[in-house]
């Protein structure tokens, strides 16, 4: 089996630098792991010198050859939804966003299609369900969504069903595109509902989205840690979703102090953190949770959040 990567470089964010990490920290839980690489040739081209470091790791690498102008996102999703056309052979397809944590064990994979379900959970109770469905409905496919697949660790076999499974993924990824609209995941659940009987979920421990749920984290053999540091007031006391973390790797490549996360990715925290569970999940995505970490995070707000803290102190000694 192999182990797919699909990069399309940036200035934007640090995909290159990821999937370097990502890249060392397979070779290094599984030493005889066989990775293949897609790159678009603007990639090629644009970021010579990461590719460079890059494949170092790399047993395979691919130039998908993808015509006209289009925004870089789109020339990643435009890989992803197609990459069966370029790979032969089995594959497990991974996102760059990713560190590993032990093996995969070859016996879980029965299916033809396989990926572990966003969130851990079904769509209902998914903390961002609501979003999720908006999603869905602005490409307009109908689709259940009980069971709705995260689209970061996918298992393809090589046999026709799965070429069936990514054709329609594409095709339908291409329609959207056409209007405007970049979001992969409900084109890949459409795919999937598609080929249903062929289809089987991962265990979850193939996709651990600590973003979403801790539960399988200390079991993991991909953690998933997304880019925290984009949306959050406060930064994430996961090292691998700093941004320094990676403005290090970006300057310095894997050097010492790199090489030991990469290698103890379940100890890569702050010396001081916490976690919290469903009740405070959802409190954190109210409105008053993100109006009250706007002014503690910003500078320029601290005397106003000082003022309230002050009043709410006082206030609360009359409620005991």
């Amino acid at each position: 089996m192999k182990f797919l990567y699909v990069l399309v470089g940036s200035d934007k964010g640090f995909y290159c630098e990821q999937t370097l990490v990502s890249m060392a920290s397979l070779k290094f839980v599984q030493p005889d792991a066989f990775i293949t690489l897609l790159v678009d040739r603007q990639t090629e081209m644009d970021f010579a010198t990461e590719i460079a470091r890059i494949k170092k790791y790399v047993n395979e690498f691919i130039i998908v050859p993808i015509q006209g102008k289009i925004p870089t996102i789109a020339r990643s999703r435009y890989i992803k939804t197609s990459m069966r056309k370029y790979v032969r052979g089995d594959f497990l397809y991974v996102d760059a966003d990713t560190v590993w944590n032990s093996p995969v064990d070859e016996r879980d994979f029965t299916h033809d299609v396989m990926g572990v379900l966003d969130g851990h959970c079904l769509l209902e109770k998914h903390p961002l369900k609501e979003k999720m469905k908006k999603d869905i409905e602005t490409t307009s496919l109908k689709l259940n969504i009980e069971k709705y697949v995260n689209g970061g660790v996918l298992f393809s076999r090589d046999s026709d069903t799965s070429t069936v499974f990514f054709d329609f993924w594409h095709e339908e990824w291409m329609k959207s595109f056409a209007r405007g609209i970049y979001i992969d995941m409900p084109s890949l659940n459409f795919a999937i509902n598609q080929i249903e009987e062929s289809f089987s979920l991962l265990p979850d421990v193939y996709n651990v989205q600590i973003s979403r749920s801790w539960d399988c984290f200390l079991r993991s053999k991909i953690i998933h840690f997304f880019s925290g540091w984009q949306n959050n007031f406060f930064e994430s006391p996961y090292l691998f979703q700093k941004k320094q973390f990676w403005m290090d790797v970006k300057k310095k490549g894997l050097d010492e102090s790199v090489a030991v996360s990469i290698k103890n990715p379940l100890c890569a925290f702050e010396s001081i953190c916490g976690v919290y569970g469903d009740a405070e999940v959802k409190f954190r995505q109210t409105a008053l949770y993100g109006f009250i970490a706007d002014l503690y995070s910003k500078r320029n707000q601290k005397k106003t959040f000082a003022i309230l803290e002050g009043a709410m102190q006082r206030i609360s000694k009359l409620w005991r």
